[in-house]
């Protein structure tokens, strides 16, 4: 008898060597706990060592070059500013606004003014607010604020700015990840959705922002161009690795969007409060300028913004090049195949 003729039942299957269910469910566990770790050193690290360190300000009057303010100041926050001097009050208020320095003080013959712009950083005018006050008090003198920057009367707080920093990553890593799986080779026709739906997303957070949040009141138009081309970068970007590396790029590119670009992204603080180097860093990636360009949009009408351009742009184009290796590489697969 051969064994065709033997009944079905009756053949025995290769034995399995997958491990017992408790050993992968074990597995399973310990990866989840490494990750879950991961993500939280990723998000809290930043948050518990953040100080600040070099903070750009600016001092103006023949008061302010005597050297006196630097020692006042490094008495009160230790290497937490970097003072630039200027002639006068005006040349202060120029650089603040041109989003050279966060603030500064001003010795001028009607007493000393505190300059802050909240839009800059909500956090860095808070710190100058508190040791002007600070320097106030030790010296005995009233110190006037104004700012330069201020916030909405909606969000007095800035905290709608702030809290977009998860939302606008996730803007621009989802539609990616969605688009590579779901259209297996249609390379350009993902680019083409990818670019459409930057523009639309951008516009509808900078609609959140205006009139749900109240976050910001003029320049609409600006702040909805800014976050298109940063959700451009990014979803391009990744987008290209997906393209070109399929799930293993994606992977990647997202790790390094939600546990490095967000955290550093400074959005919600300043990069110059973030640990030393990384702050830096967070601004050479696409969340990074985003943050950098929306704030630059919507509260100094595009001051500031000429490097946060540049960095998004150059994210752009890199994507751009990876889809057409991808689409071309593509392209000799199916001529191959026929």
């Amino acid at each position: 008898m051969t064994t065709e003729s033997l009944p079905r039942h009756t053949r025995h299957a290769a034995p399995s060597h997958e491990p017992p269910a408790a050993v992968r469910a074990t597995g399973v566990v310990l990866v989840l706990a490494v990750v879950v770790a991961i993500v939280a050193i990723a998000f809290a690290l930043p948050a518990a060592h953040s100080r600040p360190h070099d903070v750009p300000i600016g001092a103006a009057g023949p008061q302010a070059a005597s050297g006196q303010l630097a020692d006042l100041l490094e008495q009160h926050a230790p290497g937490a500013f970097d003072i630039t001097y200027y002639p006068g009050e005006e040349a202060l208020r120029d650089a603040i606004r041109n989003r050279d320095v966060y603030g500064g003080i001003s010795f001028g013959p009607d007493g000393r003014t505190l300059l802050i712009a909240t839009g800059a950083s909500p956090a860095v005018a808070q710190l100058l607010s508190q040791v002007g006050n600070g320097i106030a008090q030790h010296a005995g003198v009233p110190l006037r604020t104004e700012d330069l920057a201020p916030p909405t009367a909606e969000d007095p707080r800035g905290a709608g700015l702030a809290a977009a920093t998860l939302p606008i990553t996730l803007a621009g890593l989802l539609p990616a990840v969605a688009l590579v799986l779901v259209l297996k080779r249609e390379v350009w026709t993902r680019f083409a959705a990818a670019v459409v739906f930057a523009g639309l997303a951008g516009g509808t957070i900078a609609a959140l922002l205006r009139y749900v949040l109240g976050s910001i009141e003029g320049n609409f138009w600006g702040v909805a161009g800014g976050l298109t081309l940063g959700l451009l970068a990014a979803g391009l970007f990744l987008l290209g690795l997906g393209s070109l590396f399929g799930r293993a790029g994606l992977a990647v590119g997202a790790v390094l969007a939600l546990l490095l670009g967000n955290p550093l992204s400074g959005l919600a603080s300043a990069p110059e409060l973030l640990p030393s180097g990384w702050g830096a860093l967070g601004q050479w990636l696409p969340q990074g300028a985003t943050a950098t360009l929306l704030r630059s949009t919507a509260f100094f009408d595009g001051a500031g913004a000429t490097m946060a351009i540049a960095v998004l742009a150059c994210w752009a184009l890199a994507g751009t090049v990876l889809i057409v290796i991808a689409a071309t590489r593509n392209g000799k697969e199916l001529r191959a195949a026929r």
